[in-house]
This record gives structure tokens, C-alpha cells and sequence, in this order.
């Protein structure tokens, strides 16, 4: 972490976008270098869990509107969207 005297321009924080962080701490202008995670293979059952929720994914345009209408009528009234109760019963096996 370095310390500033202030943060910098709009123009400087844009162009070091994905390079530097910058961020106030405790009211402090600050700056870092942004994360950098190691490429690495999933697990076995990981990449299953990967493999599943991403067909699950792209099959949710492809239900018939009958069956998304009732995914949206279940939806209503609760804090999930139709989307959230597809995946939840086809990741849970309801489906």
C-alpha cells in the first residue's frame, strides 16, 4: 500500500485501470497493485460443478414460455427471480 498526498485525476486512475488500485483508507488516498491470481485446473468435481451450472445456464432461454410463465409466477412476491428457482430446482435435481 502506498500512501498519497491525493488522489489522482480521473484521466490517471482510468488509464492504470486493471493495473493500480487506488482507494481511500480511513480517509487516507491510497494506492496498491491490483491482484494477480495464478491460472490454475479445476478439481475433478469442480470442474463437474462448472460444467453443470454453465448448461444450466444456457438452458434457461431455451425453456418454453409456458414453463418460464410459471417459473415467473412462482417468483412472485419472493426476493428470487424466475431465473433463481430454475436453477435452483434443475442444480438440485428437481429437474
Amino acid at each position: 500500500m502506498a500512501r498519497l498526498i491525493a488522489l489522482p485525476g480521473q484521466a490517471i486512475i482510468s488509464g492504470l485501470k486493471g493495473k493500480v488500485d487506488f482507494y481511500l483508507w480511513k480517509g487516507i488516498p491510497c494506492a496498491r497493485k491490483w491482484p494477480i491470481w495464478p491460472d490454475r485446473k479445476p478439481y475433478p468435481l469442480e470442474k463437474i460443478a462448472q460444467d453443470t451450472f454453465a448448461y444450466s445456464v444456457k438452458s434457461w432461454p431455451a425453456q418454453p414460455e409456458f414453463l418460464r410463465s410459471q417459473f415467473q409466477r412462482m417468483a412472485a412476491g419472493t426476493p428470487f427471480s424466475p431465473r433463481d428457482l430454475f436453477m435452483r430446482s434443475y442444480l438440485s435435481g428437481l429437474w
